[in-house]
């Protein structure tokens, strides 16, 4: 039997306006407590053995789930006296934990699949595992940096320095392996999992790996927060956004289409979003589309900008498009080109690839990855190329006006629509398919 451990000691101070002094986890979403969504999440994936840490007024949860029998799990209360922090409380009911088990925080709604994230923590073969999402509030979410491994490297708590950085949020959906527990020391007295325990197991040398959905997951902790949850919930965004369903994304290019237009954009500053991205997008966010970029960068095989130069370019979209209130839901990148004669080129990525645009290499990658049926999707994009490429794929397509507007000369192509720019292009995505 798979355990669980649900942090459910919340009072829900900023909730109190339409929770009274209900206990965090009890709040209704549509009529029924929050902690009821959670049990059922993991009883539906095999997860019945549940260990609920609770405190603030511990006998209303005690009192509604019971043993947890009529909903098919059994619960253990464990009461936590005296506050200890998400660490601290945790730390103390180890000695009672399996070897691997689940942690989830009382105050997240979501719909994930938890049995691949279990399988994914135990073929990865880690220490712990952190559900990680990109979200539309990056600015204020614990930020984790992953390898091309999925290894966690850095974890950067709120609130952040100035740096770029990829919008992957620490979603409060851990495994954790028992044994990578014992022997940690904290300094205070109520250490937080996100802030301290996950640096001090990276500065001892425990794997830690980041595992990246687009499944839905929301931190409910406060009034507007709730109300969105219910909104999303009542739209059918949750379920659209299901590991299992069928999904519609929206491709679009980067340069000329996202980001003003330059020439082999190769450092940093050199980007800079195209007015009206981020409202674009965040319309492609609130109705349950994938959004997802496709981008040749050839600048990689010509030696002008390194893949780590890449990802900083990369991280500053995510985090000025998370100011939009906006983001990416996954983003693929062809660094390869066959041309050659160009000083501090590549040599190993000079060759003639399925995954250059108008190939549909990374599409095929896409639809893989993330559930994506083609033929219900779409590409934006501002050059010839792109448009050949939504044709091979089977994919409709707009041109953009932006960039290059399809003035590079590349294919004898015609789009299925031409927009002014992408926040156009996204209103007659929307429009054409009733949304």
């Amino acid at each position: 039997m798979k355990q669980a451990v649900i942090l459910a000691g919340g009072k829900g101070t900023r909730l109190k306006e339409v929770s009274g002094n209900l206990p965090k986890p009890m709040v209704p979403v549509l009529g029924k407590p929050l902690l009821q969504y959670l049990i059922e999440q993991c009883v539906e994936y095999g997860i019945s053995n549940i260990k609920l840490l609770v405190s603030y007024k511990k006998e209303v949860i005690e009192d509604y789930f019971g043993d947890g029998d009529q909903y098919g799990a059994t619960i253990q209360y464990i009461v936590e006296d005296i506050p200890r922090g998400t660490a601290g409380a945790l730390m103390d009911t180890l000695p009672e934990l399996d070897e691997q088990f689940l942690v989830v925080y009382g105050d997240t709604f979501f719909d994930i699949d938890l049995g691949s994230f279990w399988k994914f923590h135990q073929d990865q073969a880690g220490d712990a595992s952190i559900f990680l999402h990109p979200n539309d509030h990056p600015h204020d979410s614990d930020l984790v940096e992953v390898d091309s491994d999925l290894q966690v490297q850095k974890i950067h708590p709120y609130p952040h320095d100035n740096q770029w950085r990829q919008n992957l949020v620490n979603a409060a959906v851990y495994m954790f392996n028992k044994n990578a527990l014992q022997g940690i020391d904290f300094v205070s007295d109520k250490p937080d999992i996100a802030k301290e325990l996950f640096p001090l197991m990276l500065e001892s040398k425990k794997k830690l790996y980041g595992y990246i959905s687009t499944e839905y997951i929301k931190d409910m902790g406060t009034p507007k927060r709730l109300s969105k949850v219910e909104r999303d919930v009542n739209s059918g965004k949750v379920k659209s956004l299901k590991k299992q369903r069928p999904k519609m994304a929206i491709f679009l290019d980067r340069d000329g289409t996202i980001n003003q237009e330059v020439n082999h954009l190769s450092s940093q500053e050199q980007f800079e979003l195209i007015d009206g991205v981020g409202e674009a997008i965040c319309q492609i966010n609130a109705a349950g589309i994938l959004a997802v970029v496709v981008t040749n960068q050839p600048v990689i095989a010509r030696g002008e900008l390194e893949e780590s130069e890449l990802k900083v370019i990369h991280n500053k979209m995510d985090t000025l498009l998370g100011r939009h209130g906006a983001y990416l839901d996954r983003l693929y990148y062809c660094p390869h080109h066959t041309d050659s004669g160009f000083e501090g080129e590549i040599e190993a990525l000079k060759f003639d690839c399925d995954c250059r645009k108008p190939k549909i290499g990374l599409f095929t990658q896409a639809k893989n990855d993330l559930n994506i049926v083609l033929k219900k999707s779409w590409v934006v994009g501002d050059s010839t190329r792109d448009i050949l490429a939504a044709q091979n794929a089977g994919m409709k397509s707009i041109l953009v006006q932006t960039g290059h507007a399809g003035k590079d000369g590349s294919y004898e192509v015609t789009p299925d629509f031409v927009a002014e720019n992408l926040n156009e292009a996204v209103e007659l995505i929307l429009k054409e398919i009733g949304k």
